[in-house]
């Protein structure tokens, strides 16, 4: 009996090692361009030293020369990750129809917040995408414009306080206070009051979105991803209960108060609502409508906050571009007699171009997902990429490419210059990813930054304080781009 058990147990083990080593040689076998993958996290050794976009930049930067592709593996989960600009454009553009979904875990029994637009596919998807892209149109914007300016001038006020009693500042915690106020005042008529009280719950709260601090955090996110139909079943969760429990009673409130008459405003909140209550089409429910305003604050306040804190790190680092985005942003203000208007933002091109540099630089979404959900034949090739194949687009690695940016690490504003982008492949920015499922939320995201930078850069100059480990690296162990050690400032009043 022993004899029989030793035997089957033998041959249970030679037969997970067979799948493994099959596994490890899906791309080989294939002859596709590949980096050699080691069990059990394939090419994901170096994440955690280095942020995941920027190994998958690697990558792409050493094979980009092999091909139209190159094979990668996630955990034990064999990956695409396109090489060719042409084929980038083929995923996210002009195939669309190919790839429509993103490969994100989400959990509507156990985890309602997490089924929001952008990880939920197929139809239903392209059902709430055609609701809510009306909310970023023009004229919502125009109407959101002057709650933006409100609280930038709240921002300056907060930014002076931070001045008179601390030294050196971390912008970082600026930036969050000042973007969860605008989005939540804009978006959903939510008084956060971040920038007045140092207590407020959201920036308490909001440390529970995308933390992925520790290893276990990191392998259950690569996890999620690759083996999602057993992790449902596991019952697990993407959302902190934190997170949930505050933005759920929140939302209740919210809804209360706009079903009574107490509040009507007419922002994100009210869009929702007017979909929850249409007599024809798609109704939502309250678990679909809570996770759709949970991403766009959330998602909308961090990406933000994230971006100015880049900005005035490349503004502390080059003197010259910070003193001729200044001067800039001064002449806008005098011509309109000190204020920003809607369509005065406009005429900040140089401040724009600083903005685009800079999520060149630290893109929201260092890499983006999709999933092929039919057969794809890559045209002028012999290869079908299968139906369920996962696909990276190495986005850090397209904005470091000196192909389409020469000299990628240096910091230069001019690179976006109407005639430089018109230069330029159409997908060599990938910054709010391209296609029908692009940032939604990418307008409104580009206003708040902008004017909260103009107000900033009119009344501070930034250098960088000795705190700061120069030269600046990414965190390796966020999913989110932060500076690797913080980046800390001396802030100098700039007398007006």
């Amino acid at each position: 009996m022993l004899f029989y058990v030793f035997t089957a147990l033998i041959c249970a083990i030679f037969y997970v090692w067979y799948r493994v080593i099959r596994c490890l040689n899906y791309w080989k076998d294939r002859n596709v361009p590949y980096v050699k993958p080691i069990f059990p996290l394939g090419n994901l050794g170096d994440v955690g030293k280095k942020h995941l976009g920027w190994a998958l930049g690697d990558i792409y930067l050493k094979l980009k020369d092999k091909g139209d592709f190159a094979g990668i593996h996630f955990l034990m989960s064999p990956q695409i990750l396109p090489l060719s600009m042409d084929l980038i454009k083929n995923i996210l553009v002009t195939d669309f129809q190919y790839f429509t979904d993103r490969k994100i875990y989400y959990n509507e029994v156990d985890d309602p917040l997490s089924a929001h637009l952008f990880a939920i596919r197929g139809e239903k998807w392209r059902t709430w995408r055609q609701l809510i892209s009306p909310t970023f149109s023009s004229g919502k914007m125009k109407m959101m414009f002057p709650i933006v300016v409100s609280h930038a001038n709240k921002l300056q006020k907060y930014i002076e306080k931070e001045v008179n009693t601390t030294s050196p500042i971390s912008m970082k915690h600026v930036s969050v206070r000042y973007a969860a106020d605008v989005i939540g005042m804009a978006a959903f008529g939510l008084e956060c009051n971040a920038l007045v009280d140092d207590d407020s719950e959201i920036v308490k709260v909001g440390k529970y979105f995308f933390s992925f601090n520790t290893f276990i955090d990191r392998m259950k996110f690569f996890f999620q991803f690759s083996y999602e139909d057993l992790c449902r079943k596991l019952r697990m969760r993407f959302n902190h209960p934190i997170l949930e429990e505050f933005f759920m009673r929140v939302i209740k409130e919210t809804i209360r108060l706009r079903d009574t008459g107490v509040v009507d405003q007419n922002d994100f909140m009210k869009h929702l609502l007017e979909i929850r209550d249409s007599e024809k089409g798609a109704k939502m429910t309250f678990n679909e409508l809570a996770a759709q305003a949970f991403v766009m604050f959330f998602g909308g306040f961090e990406t933000s906050a994230n971006t100015i804190e880049w900005f005035l790190c490349n503004m502390a680092g080059n003197p010259e571009i910070q003193d001729r985005a200044r001067q800039e942003v001064n002449e806008v203000f005098k011509k309109y007699n000190g204020e920003l208007t809607f369509d005065s933002i406009k005429e900040l091109t140089y401040l724009r171009q600083c903005v685009d540099e800079t999520l060149r630089l630290y893109p929201p979404a260092a890499q983006l997902f999709r999933q092929c959900v039919k057969d794809y034949k890559i045209p002028g090739t012999d290869y079908i990429i299968e139906k369920d194949t996962q696909i990276f687009i190495p986005v850090v690695g397209v904005h470091m490419d000196p192909d389409n940016y020469p000299n990628p690490e240096v910091f230069d504003p001019d690179r976006f210059t109407p005639e430089n982008i018109k230069s330029r492949h159409p997908m060599a920015n990938l910054a709010f990813g391209a296609g029908p499922r692009n940032c939604v939320g990418m307008r409104f995201g580009l206003m708040q930054v902008t004017v909260g930078l103009a107000y900033i850069l009119k009344n501070f100059k930034f250098t960088f304080d000795s705190k700061t480990k120069l030269p600046l690296e990414v965190d390796g162990n966020d999913v989110i781009l932060l500076p690797k050690g913080g980046a800390w400032f001396n802030v100098e009043k700039i007398a007006t």
